[in-house]
């Protein structure tokens, strides 16, 4: 058969299917509407009921996760067109549904720290930076991945997740221009890529201050359940979970995408990473000041707070370093570089996929989903409550895109179930907020995961695929680490 026919065929094959998961999406979606609604639940913590809005709200979601997952429409437009149909159903004012989301600090941190990956990038600084990382580890391209992984799990101890996602992307998209892989078209981008998005999520578990859902938690227990959890407590097994599941996880992700063997020969010798200078540039100079002052207000905001009782968002951060670039005097980046290198279609799609979240949430649904997820773990032993209780909260995050949010909704409920069935809160509320940044099937299900999604070097479904298999694991190590350290401090 000609190359040609050969083409279309492909191509009518694949528009066929598209036609069916978008049948099969709007299906489901009036499915879920015209089911009856289901008798209210009795909780510990009082009555909760599915209403129509939350029903409805579910179905705009069912039907959005399977175009995502199916690839049927370009990921922001599906995202849009839920919002459309979510106003359709009437679950609020268009105007208020957009709002939820695109009005939303985090679309603002989004633009900011793309701009700043931007500006690392003209500068010359993140190929500098890249250098030296290829000058320690050598031209290996699992151990590139590992330790972008391992880098961005150390990071987040102590830097938000974002932040850590936002500071390694310029250095490993330089690394696969340099050797020549495009996007979507090769395996070490894509384990690269997607191990800058696990190793920020896997090491924000270790301290309080590495995942908001944590701060949450010690909230709660400490105003719900009167148990004060300090630093040290968190650390004995929240760094243990990490430092069990990061290997595991690289394991898992050079399985599934085996990088392509690299060498010093394959490295474009036109690239600018071969060719940075001796010494720093004015450029380099200016953008490394911008990018130092940034990490020094991401990472000292606790101890500014405690001493003058100011706290900086990271978002009004990440606004002020991307606004530097282009100051008077600074001018490292010019609006058209900067347009080109940002990926409008990420900051769309996390933008949408809070406000469906967020939907989902204030009707309801959220709150009723997750009693029907939980309520069943009572009737069995610590170990298997802890590991389902951490599994749940992971397929929970498929509905959710805010850590932050998944805490508020869930980390009450657990203490609540906790103190029904006399049991320690620590270690039900402690393991669902270790979870909370456990997103590893759907790229939407938390704004850490969207940021090297936008470099475009993996889709959807090839998070979804490593992903799945993580979170399989994931639970067993969670468990394993309550149960062996957390004694040690009860």
């Amino acid at each position: 058969m000609p190359k040609a026919a050969t083409t279309l065929k492909n191509k009518l094959f694949a528009d066929e299917n598209k036609y069916i998961a978008f049948a099969l999406a709007l299906f489901i979606c009036i499915g879920i509407n015209l089911l009856p609604l289901p008798e209210p639940l009795v909780t510990p913590e009082g009555t909760v009921e599915l209403t129509a809005e939350g029903r409805a709200a579910l179905s705009v979601l069912a039907f959005v996760v399977i175009l995502w997952m199916t690839e049927a429409m370009p990921f922001p437009i599906t995202a849009l067109l839920g919002l459309l149909i979510a106003y359709v159903l009437g679950l609020a004012p268009f105007g208020e549904i957009v709002a939820h989301g695109f009005g939303n600090a985090v679309v603002i941190f989004f633009i900011g720290v793309l701009t700043l990956s931007s500006g690392l990038t003209r500068s010359g600084l993140a190929n500098r930076f890249t250098q030296l990382i290829i000058n320690k580890i050598g031209f290996n391209s699992r151990r590139i991945v590992f330790a972008f992984m391992a880098m961005g799990a150390i990071l987040s101890m102590w830097i938000v997740n974002m932040s850590v996602a936002a500071i390694l992307l310029p250095m490993a998209v330089t690394i696969l221009k340099c050797a020549g892989h495009r996007p979507l078209e090769s395996n070490f981008g894509r384990a690269l890529l997607i191990a800058v998005a696990w190793g920020p999520a896997i090491g924000g578990i270790s301290t309080p201050v590495g995942n908001g859902a944590n701060i949450v938690a010690l909230g709660y227990l400490q105003e719900l359940a009167g148990i004060p959890i300090n630093f040290l407590t968190w650390m004995i097994v929240g760094a243990p979970a990490a430092m069990i599941i990061l290997p595991i996880a690289y394991l898992i992700l050079v399985k599934v995408f085996p990088p392509e063997d690299i060498s010093i020969n394959n490295f474009n010798p036109g690239h600018e990473m071969n060719n940075v200078p001796a010494l720093l540039t004015a450029g380099e100079w200016k953008a490394l000041a911008i990018f130092g002052l940034a990490i020094i207000f991401w990472l000292g905001d606790p101890l500014l707070q405690h001493i003058t009782g100011i706290s900086i968002p990271i978002e009004a951060v990440a606004l002020t370093a991307a606004v530097a670039f282009f100051l008077p005097g600074i001018n490292v980046l010019n609006w058209k570089e900067a347009q080109g290198d940002i990926d409008w279609g990420g900051i769309v799609l996390i933008a949408a996929g809070l406000s469906l979240g967020m939907l989902v949430y204030e009707t309801g649904a959220a709150r009723w989903l997750a009693n029907i997820a939980f309520s069943p773990i009572g009737a069995f032993g610590l170990a298997l409550r802890i590991f389902l209780a951490v599994l749940i909260v992971e397929l929970l995050k498929v509905f959710f895109s805010s850590n932050t949010v998944t805490g508020v909704i869930l980390i009450p409920m657990v203490i609540a179930l906790a103190s029904a069935l006399d049991l320690n809160p620590w270690y039900l509320a402690g393991p669902v907020a270790i979870a909370t940044s456990m997103a590893f099937i759907l790229v939407t299900s938390s704004p850490t995961n969207v940021i090297p999604y936008a470099a475009g070097y993996f889709s959807i479904r090839d998070f979804a695929r490593a992903g799945l298999v993580l979170t399989l694991v994931v639970p067993f190590c969670v468990t394993a680490a309550f149960i062996l350290f957390a004694p040690l401090v009860w």
